[in-house]
């Protein structure tokens, strides 16, 4: 068998596993997960507020971020209210409790991190991220990403006049599911 090519993006998801799994342990001081301590920081910044838009956010299925929210509603992390503008939106809101564990949970990664990074350039750490930010933005724009493939899809069942069935495009689909 040839010699296969280790790749650019196979050395990123090994780095993410390798790191995600320091993160699990690290969390556990303040039994959170990183996924839930994830929501604590989404939540905190304002970027994602209902059920639907922390599992836009982190590419899961809304009945999978029920589960994850249980535990932090049980722990009064947070708490769910109705939007003031949409009574059918629940929107999620940091306790005090929950600020107090955003910021235990907050400190352990600041640590962790300092340690994993220790002995990097700064410059390298610079030109890594500014590599990861245009990573993902075109990840984000490619048409296999999840977000634009649900948007084309939506877009090619609205209906427009004079259009049939047969004139809707659908988005390709990958060969197999990873």
């Amino acid at each position: 068998m040839a010699e296969f090519p280790v790749g650019t993006i196979y050395l990123l998801k090994r780095a993410e596993l390798a790191v995600r799994g320091c993160v699990e342990v690290a969390l556990r001081e303040v039994e959170l997960t990183p996924s839930q301590y994830f929501i604590l920081l989404l939540v905190k910044l304002g970027d994602a507020t209902s059920s639907a838009e922390l599992a836009r956010s982190m590419g899961i299925l809304p009945q999978s971020m029920t589960e994850l929210i249980a535990p932090l509603e049980g722990m009064r992390a947070i708490t769910r209210g109705p939007d003031p503008n949409n009574n059918r939106i629940l929107r999620i809101a940091l306790t005090a409790a929950g600020e107090r564990l955003f910021a235990k949970a907050t400190d352990i990664a600041i640590r962790l991190e300092r340690e994993l990074l220790e002995g990097f350039d700064q410059r390298d750490l610079a030109h890594l991220n500014q590599a990861f930010t245009e990573l993902t933005a075109k990840a984000e724009a490619h048409a296999c990403h999840p977000k634009l493939q649900r948007l084309t899809k939506v877009a090619s069942n609205v209906k427009r006049p004079g259009a049939t069935k047969k004139a809707t495009l659908r988005p390709r689909r990958a060969a197999s599911r990873r």
